[in-house]
């Protein structure tokens, strides 16, 4: 696994999503790196290797392989974004972790904890938002599948054109990933009974913005484990981190300063 590190302090790991990698949190570390030994990494395929098996079995396995690599005298603290958070969830439930300190997850999308009823609602905005990208995809049309998916993980039409351009060519060059995304076929342990067993510190977050696909699945997982809390974030969306890294890294010190029992979730 590759990844970048600075600073110093108590460790904070930092787990991209989907058309993107480590440097995408280049901005949040400059706001982070003078409280926490920051380590931004880059998952498995998207750092343009193609080697072994994708999905979130095997990326919780190469994440839970660099954290035992880690000082275990130091507490280690971890943030995971949209996939990410659903790698970092994954993995606290097939491995065992020391020292973890607290953990974010913003906008977790797996669906392995929703009840019954709520699986049609997920289902029929997941169809609203893999539909077009499925589609363009199967055509061999991967800038407008990129396109596509961002305009609906930011839940505006137009919303890809409207970002910075570094960020635009960053999605755009993890194009190739699609061909992964979409076609995986490891099955997590996310389950209910499984979640409801973790008790480590955790925080999951989601946009008063977000579409239901996002919703669902941070509200009925924090609802699992007496050690979970959920923070809705009032106004924005998805796309949060990318959007502003200023605003989400003072979220994500707010939110591990509130796990440690240094302060609230303000």
């Amino acid at each position: 696994m590759k990844y970048i590190t600075e600073g110093s302090g108590e460790y904070l790991i930092l787990v991209h999503g989907a058309l993107t990698d480590a440097t995408m949190w280049l901005p949040h570390i400059n706001h982070l790196k003078s409280d926490y030994e920051v380590i931004s990494v880059t998952l498995r395929y998207f750092n343009g290797e193609d080697k072994g098996s994708f999905g979130l079995n095997t990326h919780a396995s190469d994440l839970a392989e660099l954290l035992a690599k880690l000082f275990t005298e130091k507490p280690i603290n971890i943030v995971g974004w949209s996939y990410g958070a659903d790698v970092v969830l994954n993995m606290l439930l097939r491995y065992k972790v020391e020292n973890v300190s607290g953990i974010f997850l913003y906008e977790p999308g797996f669906p392995g904890c929703l009840p019954e009823q709520e699986i049609e609602m997920w289902l029929s905005d997941a169809n609203a938002m893999f539909g077009r990208v499925c589609k363009y995809f199967s055509e061999g049309k991967l800038e407008l599948a990129v396109e596509v998916l961002i305009d609906a993980s930011g839940n505006k039409q137009g919303y890809f054109k409207n970002q910075h351009l570094a960020i635009r060519e960053l999605q755009l060059s993890k194009a190739y990933t699609l061909a992964y995304q979409l076609n995986q076929q490891e099955q997590p342990d996310i389950t209910c009974t499984n979640v409801s067993n973790i008790r480590n510190p955790l925080v999951i977050g989601y946009g008063s913005q977000t579409r239901d696909i996002f919703r669902l699945v941070a509200t009925n997982t924090a609802k699992l484990s007496e050690a979970f809390k959920v923070k809705e974030i009032v106004g924005e969306g998805h796309m949060l981190p990318q959007e502003n890294p200023e605003k989400f890294s003072v979220l994500i010190k707010n939110v591990i300063s509130s796990l440690v029992g240094h302060g609230s979730l303000g």
